[in-house]
């Protein structure tokens, strides 16, 4: 989610309270059967960058004559609507009878037992509240925008290298069989990279496929993809594509609700979201649990703002927030922090289908969700395991990233589906620079890096020696012993004049004995300081 213009976020928005009192279309449901397609899809690069997961404001234009829903606006909320939750369908039947003409029911969703209702005066809406509803806020959420996004210049876009990311050899078309996911998104167009997917229409789609906005398909074929040039993590998984979001990349937190409701019960075991909102709404979390209590995964990207806290649905109890690192995997500025129930995955550069035959460069949190949920869904098939089994497993084989342990930057580490694949086979030797973790200069402490080592394979290490290079000199390090996965970190500490005046500073690491695994036995760091705001 790069940035997007305030005034063109103005015009959305404007555009959007509009909506609301003209009435919103609802979408229809179209199927298509999957098949899975061979041919390599042609590259024609278009940079493919989430925008920022704006709010309404005070000031957002609104109707004459509509009366100010300032509480809505003040909250970021949309205008003139509200979502209402009944303890009983008798409750929900009551409300209706007793409401007449006074609100405009827009839909409903009853599984939950709610109301999205529309009105032209707050007043007519509480007149008709006996206490016992539970009345909730409807927040906008957004998705792509083709523009820049604040990240480190020393970056690694990661291309095609997917498979090659994941500890993969080389492609394998079975991971994911048997497993079915749904994406939430703008919807996935037909593509050479994996054939055709079956849509559903929460928002209607234009007939021209071409004209579909291309964030949903490029984050499709990060699971489907089936070609050198676009790999995909779970090929061989049936994915099924609920359209939330329309050609501007506007949604709301009541239509990704009414999909996730509507995935679970179509019996997807991963539903993988690309966008999300700052607004914390009472119908998504409730729609969410709805879906964990069906023993489905959800997967849900961090946002793209830099902020302290993931957006929702992300920030939801036991939902995977997908934080984004580069092709090396160190953490990417504009991912958002997330709690320890995060893992991260890749998002920068990387390569996706787009409409039209196309091959995009796909950057965001966006591109970390999808291949999140085929890094399940490949777990599961090769393992014949639940949803939760393979989060748990996905979890024990992470590759450390960022500071030792659990961190909000990239949370438990990034993911190694060859690592899980690879498992049960004994005696391999991978030792691997996890990552140089710098610490710049702050008040009351000095500079230093943190230096992790770990073992990445099936054997136990021994006396594995590892050269540090600093600005400051040549550091001889020797890890004696390390269990399989297991860390070790050393810190070196810094000159705090290396930082002066906005100065860059290099560490570099390796691994001075030969392995399985050669590319992870040498690092180079670059700390870079943050552009001023």
């Amino acid at each position: 989610m790069g940035m997007q213009s305030g005034k063109t976020n103005m015009l959305l928005l404007g555009a959007l309270a509009l909506a609301i009192i003209v009435g919103w279309l609802l979408g229809h449901s179209t199927a298509g059967d999957a098949a899975p397609a061979t041919k390599t899809a042609v590259v024609e690069p278009e940079p493919l960058v989430d925008r920022e997961w704006g709010r309404l404001t005070s000031s957002t234009p609104r109707k004459p004559g509509f009366r100010a829903d300032d509480e809505a606006l003040n909250h970021g909320a949309l205008p003139g609507q509200r979502t209402l939750r009944f303890a009983s369908a008798e409750d929900l039947a009551a409300f209706l009878a007793r409401a007449g003409d006074r609100v405009r029911v827009m839909d409903r969703i009853d599984s939950l037992n709610a109301l999205r209702v529309a009105f032209l005066d707050p007043a007519d809406l509480t007149d008709l509240l006996d206490g016992s509803e539970e009345m909730g806020f409807i927040f906008p959420a957004f998705t792509p925008n083709p523009s820049g996004g604040m990240v480190q210049s020393d970056a690694v876009p990661l291309g095609n290298d997917l498979l090659k990311w994941l500890g993969l050899e080389s492609a394998d078309l079975t991971l994911g069989q048997g497993v079915k996911i749904a994406i939430l998104d703008t919807g996935v167009v037909p593509h050479p990279a994996y054939g055709e997917v079956k849509n559903i229409f929460i928002v209607p789609g234009l007939e021209n496929y071409i004209d579909w906005n291309g964030h949903g398909t490029a984050a499709a074929s990060l699971i489907l993809g089936n070609s050198a040039t676009v790999p995909g993590a779970a090929p061989g998984a049936e994915l099924t594509s609920w359209r939330v979001a329309d050609d501007s990349g506007a949604s709301d937190s009541w239509k990704i609700a009414q999909a996730i409701i509507q995935a679970a019960d179509a019996g997807n075991q991963i539903i993988s979201l690309s966008m999300g909102s700052y607004g914390d709404s009472t119908v998504l979390r409730d729609a969410v649990l709805y879906a964990q209590n069906k023993n489905v995964v959800v997967i849900a990207s961090s946002g793209n703002d830099g902020y302290t806290q993931s957006a929702y649905p992300a920030s939801y109890p036991n939902v995977i927030a997908a934080v984004a690192v580069d092709a090396q995997n160190n953490h990417l500025l504009f991912s958002n922090q997330a709690s320890n129930s995060a893992l991260a995955a890749p998002g920068w550069g990387v390569s996706a289908a787009y409409p039209g035959d196309r091959v995009t460069s796909f950057s965001g949190t966006s591109a970390s969700a999808p291949i999140l949920a085929g890094t399940v869904a490949a777990v599961m098939s090769a393992k014949g395991y639940s949803a939760q089994q393979a989060v748990a497993t996905i979890y024990q084989y992470t590759n450390e990233a960022g500071p030792a342990g659990v961190d909000p930057y990239v949370g438990s580490g990034a993911v190694n589906l060859g690592r899980i694949l690879q498992s049960e086979t004994s005696n391999i030797m991978d030792a691997a620079v996890a990552s140089n973790y710098i610490t710049p200069p702050q008040t009351g402490s000095v500079a230093e890096v943190q230096v992790n080592i770990q073992n990445q394979g099936t054997a136990t290490l021994s006396n594995v020696p590892v050269t540090v290079t600093t600005p400051s000199g040549v550091t001889n390090l020797s890890v004696s012993s390390l269990a399989p996965g297991a860390v070790k970190s050393f810190t070196i500490g810094l000159s705090n004049s290396l930082f002066a005046n906005g100065k860059s500073v290099v560490v570099q690491t390796q691994i001075g004995s030969g392995d399985a695994v050669l590319y992870n036995n040498y690092r180079t760091t670059t700390y870079t300081p943050p552009p001023a705001p």
